[in-house]
């Protein structure tokens, strides 16, 4: 999926950290005059409210402290002070805005919005999705200095338009692919191309909600609600003519956990299986296939009171009419941390389900 990214250079009064330097800065702080944001009558004034989200952040510099180092520091809470405004901005927000899209049967509260926002305006310094100013000040005189980030509404509204639109027409690419693939009696790759354009289209449902939250005047006309049902239909509709009978399947397996039964990766592939239409049955007597995994915490280190695990998955797809092993494979998930190892070890196990998947989605969408 393709993101827009914007390279926002850090707008910054402060100099860097050498001695040389520290003395150009304070000589440079007394002959420029204070920013207008510095002051919250002019801030305000400035950056208005309905327009923009603001963060501002002060403080009282240290006896030989690094001047930049500290500035930096500062800017980062000013930014972190901007993410939070947007946070508070959505708890505000009553359902009346959002309602319409959270009767297609979205579970997002304001705790999942407010996650999404902090993603959208990464704290730290580099890289940005959106156009954010943030700038800082030195008062060498009083020996204080001052941070300042700010954000328009209107660019966070253009975002999440522009997601919106790049995912339904990836959604619109992937239905025209699907048509081409079922006259060429390729009915199981225009499945998975089907698959595939409606999780485009659901990944905008979120986009919207946001988009309702920034811009509550014309955001609804900018959110192609109606677009989206009308994908959903066509898809539902061209589904019918993709559909390929398969045998059912039986998803098990052991899992464990610093010797602790757990079950998670199984729960999470026959969700997977669900969404994608492949049947299921909990009697192994009645499956063609039977999916069974044998999974364990790899790697398990620790940093200070920080641990750190991998889950070590090894994956057999079974047929079970001439009982041959289609797929016979390993895999190790991504690296996950917790406060304890058992936590770290959760997470890597439900990070490794999509890497299991990966595994034998091929094989199960295209044969069974």
């Amino acid at each position: 999926m393709l993101y827009l990214i914007f390279l926002i250079p850090l707008l910054a009064s402060c100099a860097s950290s050498t001695a040389t330097a520290d003395k150009q800065v304070a000589a440079h702080s007394q002959e420029t005059s204070s920013p207008c944001w510095r002051n919250e009558s002019c801030r305000l004034n400035s950056y208005s409210e309905n327009e923009w989200f603001l963060g501002f952040a002060e403080d009282t510099l240290e006896y030989k402290a690094n001047v930049a180092k500290s500035c930096g520091v500062l800017e980062q809470q000013a930014r972190s002070k901007m993410v939070e405004s947007i946070r508070m901005n959505v708890s505000s927000r009553t359902e009346m805005e959002t309602k319409s899209e959270l009767r297609s049967g979205d579970n997002f509260n304001s705790e999942t919005i407010n996650r999404i926002f902090a993603e959208t305006i990464k704290v730290n310094a580099g890289a940005e999705l959106v156009n954010v100013f943030t700038d800082s000040y030195h008062d060498s005189n009083r020996k204080k200095i001052y941070a300042f980030a700010a954000v328009k509404k209107s660019d966070l509204a253009t975002y999440y338009v522009q997601m919106i639109e790049l995912n339904l027409n990836e959604a619109m690419h992937g239905i025209a692919l699907s048509k081409q693939l079922i006259e060429l009696g390729k009915k199981n790759e225009a499945s998975i191309k089907l698959a595939e354009a409606k999780k485009n289209v659901e990944s905008t449902s979120q986009h919207r909600i946001l988009l309702l939250t920034v811009d509550a005047k014309i955001g609804i006309a900018r959110s192609q609600s109606e677009r989206a049902n009308e994908l959903l239909k066509e898809i539902a509709t061209i589904k019918t003519e993709a559909t390929v009978v398969r045998e059912k399947i039986f998803v098990t397996g052991t899992e464990s956990i610093l010797h602790k039964k757990a079950d998670i990766i199984v729960p999470g592939l026959q969700a997977i299986l669900h969404d994608n239409d492949v049947r299921m049955t909990e009697n192994q007597k009645e499956a063609g296939y039977i999916l069974k995994i044998d999974a364990n915490v790899c790697n398990l280190r620790s940093n200070s009171d920080f641990h750190y695990a991998n889950a070590c998955v090894k994956i057999v797809l079974t047929n079970a009419k001439n009982n041959v092993n289609e797929v016979t494979t390993s895999t190790t998930g991504p690296k996950e941390g917790g406060l304890s190892a058992e936590n770290a070890g959760e997470k890597a196990f439900r990070s490794a389900v999509s890497d299991v998947w990966d595994k034998v989605k091929v094989q199960i969408l295209g044969d069974l």
